[in-house]
């Protein structure tokens, strides 16, 4: 009985471990970052054969590739950090380039010299962590990193609300007094978050070198996040704790980015380290921390706002096997109770009852005589 099991938990072994490649081959798949450049000798003699390292800081997996015959060496599908990049070749110094910033979707150039070995020495260089000028190529873009994120201030804590800080976008926070976001001149559709991270499409209110807000186009990834009802509108807005980076393309992009004129906004997910880390957040709202409600047209503000909003969460992440395979959890929630006083005219009884006197089978009677029609009214004045 034993023997005829085996081979069936041989081909779920099998289809496991396919499995578990296939979504490993898509996990890199979805980082378009690279470091390029070409190494060369102190003379300008580039170096063929040469050994090129490239370690991620926080993860420490290692890619290796070889120059060409022309010195020249790519390493590609690099998920946005610190990296520290390492050449070595026979009779030269080993040069380590240490602190080199690599951003999310961007290609990063870093020319290497190498010297002559001089008693096994090695030259160690700090390289510049944020290049003042992208010389690869002309898009006109900016990168909003983990930190700003979790640094700046954002409504309902929607990591969507820093895109108006990055180069060639125009954009309004302003919000109703509903907490609905204020629409730019020619735009329908949903509108930006009101209810944080939790609204099914947000529509972001910015727009990009002169274009429509529904010709936005966002990016989770490298998967569509956009809405099929409305266009320029996400439907899915990760929370703060889970983006790693977020890069916006303004101008110039490549025909990968060709299903929208806007903005391109691309989100890169946080990741585990080969260190344990997390982080908790709780926000607490009550009525009894409000202020008074001004306007309840009683002319005595005796009711305050009844606003009760819990909002909660966190992340957690850290290796599975050092240096190979990470895990990375984020959640967030929240729970809202909202009750709201006005002053309204109301139908009394007897008003009630002397319009279905009058006109019995009238269309007014049959709605006032409706038992669902009614308001429900705490009391009268």
């Amino acid at each position: 009985m034993q023997q005829a099991r085996s081979p069936f938990r041989v081909r779920v072994l099998v289809v496991g471990l396919l499995f578990a490649l296939y979504a490993a081959a898509n996990a890199a798949g979805q980082y378009s970052a690279s470091i390029q450049g070409t190494v060369s000798d102190q003379s300008g003699a580039v170096v063929s054969g040469a050994k090129v390292t490239v370690t991620n800081d926080e993860t420490q997996v290692k890619q290796h590739v070889t120059t060409s015959k022309e010195g020249f060496y790519s390493v590609t599908a690099l998920p946005p950090g610190v990296y520290t990049v390492r050449v070595e070749f026979t009779g030269f110094a080993p040069a380590e380039y240490t602190n080199v910033q690599i951003t999310a979707e961007n290609t990063t150039g870093l020319n290497i010299t190498l010297h002559p070995a001089t008693q096994q020495q090695q030259v160690m260089v700090t390289a510049q962590t944020s290049p003042s000028l992208q010389t690869e190529n002309a898009v006109l873009s900016g990168t909003i990193s983990s930190q700003e994120v979790l640094d700046l201030p954002q409504y309902g804590r929607d990591p969507y609300e820093l895109l108006r800080l990055t180069p060639g976008v125009f954009g309004d926070s302003s919000r109703s007094n509903n907490g609905n976001s204020n629409l730019l001149p020619n735009t329908a559709g949903p509108g930006g978050s009101a209810y944080s991270i939790f609204q099914t499409e947000n529509m972001v209110q910015i727009s990009s070198d002169g274009q429509r807000i529904s010709d936005n186009n966002f990016l989770l990834d490298g998967v569509s996040a956009n809405s099929l009802t409305w266009g320029g509108a996400a439907v899915v807005t990760p929370n703060q704790e889970s983006v790693k980076e977020m890069q916006v393309v303004t101008n110039g992009y490549s025909a990968e980015y060709g299903r929208n004129s806007g903005a391109i906004v691309q989100v890169v997910s946080q990741t585990g380290t080969n260190h344990i880390h997390g982080s908790a957040f709780f926000k607490y709202d009550d009525p009894g921390l409000n202020a008074y409600n001004d306007y309840n047209g009683l002319g005595n503000p005796t009711e305050r706002v009844n606003d009760a909003t819990r909002q909660f969460g966190g992340s957690f992440g850290g290796p599975i096997k050092k240096d190979k395979l990470f895990y990375f959890f984020s959640y967030e929630g929240m729970r809202e109770n909202v009750g709201n006083f006005a002053d309204e005219y109301v139908l009394t009884p007897q008003f009630v009852q002397q319009v279905i006197s009058m006109r019995p089978n009238g269309v007014s009677a049959k709605i006032l005589q409706n038992p669902g029609y009614a308001p429900r009214v705490v009391s009268l004045l």
